[in-house]
């Protein structure tokens, strides 16, 4: 009795293994195990900053021995920070019907890119009697993040509060891509009646590059004394921009009225060589 006990599980067990057996064999035969390959036309991409996903994905195909062509499947997985200026590596994945991920990595040149810039809304030419906040005149302009205004850190080692005098103050902002554009500008206070003329400029900051002509007098917008009238022809310039040099200058604005209270405002200007 027991040695038929231990036949008969011995064949179940037997028949048991067989079925696996089977079983395992068709599902391996049967199983996808070829993992997809992505061609790239070159090891690099020169692109715009606003370049979309398709422009990126330019000359990247994908194919895969079961699957076929899985081009339409690709995406851009990454974009790292910069290696070197303007340069990313840009990371692309693609996924077969059996779940098996492939990806490929190649530079990508933003071809227009340029460094994160510093715009003013008014002129860092205070009067003593008035508050210096230098934050809410200054914007930082990112071809990548848009405004950074709220990740710049402004700093001064001589700033004295309610002093008048010419003061440095050190700007310092990182984009996303991990470039950090620095730039120390002059600030002036100087004991001047609020009751001055208003010098309005269209621009306060700007960039030329060597050699570009800048019109300081086309800057002005207004020139108005306490009472509103127009000063615009009592307007003095005072500048040592040198466009043919690179470094950064003041051009100095100013205006007195009939009680010798005079105006001051300011246009910095950076001359920069065309490569930014």
């Amino acid at each position: 009795m027991f040695k038929f006990l231990r036949i008969t599980v011995s064949l179940v067990f037997l028949a048991v293994f067989a079925v696996f057996m089977v079983f395992y064999v068709k599902t391996n035969l049967e199983t996808d195990k070829t993992i997809p390959v992505i061609t790239l036309d070159k090891d690099y991409i020169e692109v715009s900053v606003d370049a979309n996903n398709d422009k990126l994905l330019k000359g990247v195909t994908a194919f895969d021995e079961k699957d076929g062509d899985i081009t339409s499947q690709i995406i851009v997985e990454s974009i790292s920070r910069f290696i070197e200026d303007g340069v990313c590596k840009v990371t692309y994945a693609v996924c077969d019907n059996d779940n098996h991920v492939a990806t490929a990595t190649r530079k990508v040149i933003f071809n227009d890119y340029t460094s994160p810039r510093y715009t003013l809304n008014k002129s860092l030419c205070y009067s003593t009697y008035e508050a210096v906040d230098v934050k809410n005149a200054l914007d930082v302009i990112d071809c990548f993040d848009g405004s950074l205004k709220d990740s710049v850190l402004i700093t001064s080692t001589d700033y004295s509060v309610a002093s008048a005098g010419v003061f440095s103050i050190d700007l310092a902002v990182t984009n996303s891509k991990g470039d950090e554009a620095k730039l120390t500008l002059p600030l002036i206070v100087e004991d001047r009646s609020l009751s001055a003329p208003v010098i309005e400029l269209k621009d306060y900051l700007i960039y030329v590059n060597k050699g570009e002509k800048v019109n300081t007098k086309d800057n002005i917008i207004s020139v108005t004394d306490s009472s509103g009238k127009d000063m615009m022809e009592d307007v003095i310039i005072d500048t040592n921009l040198d466009v043919n040099k690179e470094g950064i200058y003041i051009v100095h604005y100013f205006a007195t009225d009939n009680k010798d209270n005079r105006g001051h405002s300011t246009l910095y200007v950076i001359v920069e060589s065309e490569e930014g």
